[in-house]
């Protein structure tokens, strides 16, 4: 298989790693906060929830009248 000629055409100014380069800032460890918001969300839903279940159950249990 022939050789390829290998192109240098990455400048070298850029291709070496910076001086101070251990000094970057790395990835912050992920916290995880308080939501207030989707906490209430989350309770409006089970709420709802909740209520939908009870008048589905109410009205299976529904008898129609005796004529």
């Amino acid at each position: 298989m022939p050789k390829l000629p290998i192109s240098d055409t990455a400048d070298v100014k850029t291709s070496e790693a910076p001086i101070d380069f251990t000094n970057t800032a790395s990835f912050r460890p992920h916290r995880q906060e308080s939501d207030q918001f989707s906490k209430a969300m989350f309770i409006g839903l089970g709420i709802v929830l909740v209520v939908f279940l009870g008048s589905l159950i109410a009205v299976l249990m529904m008898h129609p009248p005796k004529l």
